[in-house]
């Protein structure tokens, strides 16, 4: 069931911004940039920027915008099972479709939509129930269809290239290493690459399959390079979703009490620089972390929330492309959420939007604040993603599905500028 609000608040207490000072709200901009108009969907009524436009309940996590700027949410069935709900942009049902059931083991968690671009809608990433594992399969009307013959069970989803069908990570049951699977957009098996772990954490670039310690040719399954996987801490390191950027791949990661950043080049695995984002004073004690995206500019923006000193301090941190720090934005999260890591996307009119803790902040490429919607439900695993309409579709933590109007039209012109790659939440681009 979907609310509509047209309010927009803001927080009392003052955010501390590392290198600038909270911009004056006659300093936020009301439009995007010249070379795409902003063009807020026909509703019946005004919204005004950082005002919420629609609000959904049910809704469980990342959700996947076309370019008509219909929405793909995955969304909790009657017997907690999940499926796929479809929103026009002004939150009108447009059809749901059950995709799981749980079964007697436990309840099904999460769940992301990602689109294809040959018309599919896959529902992805779910966890808790073993009934979960695998990639349901939907047209852009709702109807089921036919299921990728991956023949072994699909334990990691990889990304979903342009052009392509989902490259996934499948395991037999009596092995410990798993094989990476790719289909074309038919559901045609295309590759068969063996002796592939699925604690790969990667993301698609063209024909490149790019992770923190590996890459794979898509076209012959030819792997690039390979690296001994990292101890960090003394265990193994924890990678969370790359950005691509050309010949570049971005990973964040962490051990107990390290969180890092690191550029590698894409082909080769050469390290070019290595950032130690935040250092823990008690291990992964109040964890939450947002998987890096890239800015107009190169600048890439990752978030770190840990234990640090008295207590919890979170910090949205850019990082310039030659590996320096431009600066640092506080934005304390209020969960530990060891699944999920899509917190904050980047706009196209240069603003940086960070849902975590208990509210959205819209900051600029600047670091200065420019406006703040409170969330008192708390939205820490907010996955943003941006329509080309201009508005902004969150997840909060009671699972409802907020959209809120920016200044933005769409996702900033960058190689990757949300998690997922862009809009349709391939992972690929």
């Amino acid at each position: 069931m979907a609310s509509a609000c047209g309010a927009r608040t803001g927080l009392d207490e003052p955010r501390d911004v590392a290198d600038a000072n909270p911009a004056d709200a006659s300093d936020r901009q009301d439009a995007g940039p010249e070379d795409v108009p902003l063009a807020p969907p026909p509703c019946g009524r005004d919204t005004p920027v950082g005002s919420v436009r629609f609000a959904v309940a049910g809704v469980t996590g990342h959700v996947a915008i076309d370019a008509d700027g219909t929405i793909y949410a995955p969304y909790e069935t009657a017997d907690r099972g999940r499926g796929v709900l479809a929103l026009d942009p002004c939150g009108r049902e447009r059809w749901r479709a059950p995709a799981v059931r749980p079964t007697g083991r436990g309840r099904v968690l999460g769940g992301e939509v990602r689109l294809s671009t040959g018309g599919d809608v896959l529902l992805t990433n779910m966890y808790g129930d073993t009934a979960a594992r695998g990639v349901w399969r939907f047209g852009r009307d709702g109807e089921a269809r036919p299921p990728y013959p991956t023949v072994d069970a699909v334990m990691r989803f990889v990304g979903l290239p342009p052009e392509r069908g989902p490259v996934l990570v499948t395991q037999g049951p009596m092995t410990t290493v798993g094989r990476l699977a790719g289909f074309d957009l038919a559901g045609r098996r295309t590759l068969d690459a063996p002796d592939w772990s699925n604690v790969n954490e990667c993301a698609v670039s063209g024909t490149v399959v790019g992770c923190l310690d590996t890459a794979l040719d898509l076209v012959g399954g030819r792997r690039l390079w390979s690296e001994p996987y990292e101890i960090l801490d003394g265990t193994l390191r924890h990678p969370l979703p790359p950005a691509i950027d050309g010949d570049r791949i971005y990973v964040a990661f962490f051990g107990l009490s390290s969180y890092v950043l690191l550029a590698r080049e894409l082909r080769t695995g050469r390290v070019i620089w290595r950032v130690d984002l935040a250092r823990s004073s008690r291990g992964q004690v109040d964890l939450l972390m947002g998987a890096p995206v890239v800015g107009a500019d190169g600048t890439v923006y990752v978030y770190v929330n840990v234990h640090r000193g008295a207590g919890a301090r979170g910090e949205l941190v850019a990082v310039r492309r030659d590996g320096s720090r431009a600066w640092v934005f506080g934005a304390r999260a209020t969960r530990t959420d060891y699944h999920r890591y899509a917190t904050h996307a980047v706009g196209r009119a240069g603003v940086i939007y960070l849902a975590v803790g208990r509210a959205l902040y819209a900051v600029g490429e600047d670091g200065r604040q420019r406006w703040t919607l409170a969330i008192p439900e708390g939205a820490n695993a907010s996955a943003p993603v941006l329509s080309p309409n201009g508005d902004l579709a969150l997840h909060t933590d009671d699972d409802r599905l907020l959209v809120v109007a920016t200044e933005s039209a769409g996702a900033a012109p960058s190689a990757w500028p949300l998690t997922g790659g862009d809009a349709r939440n391939g992972n690929a681009r």
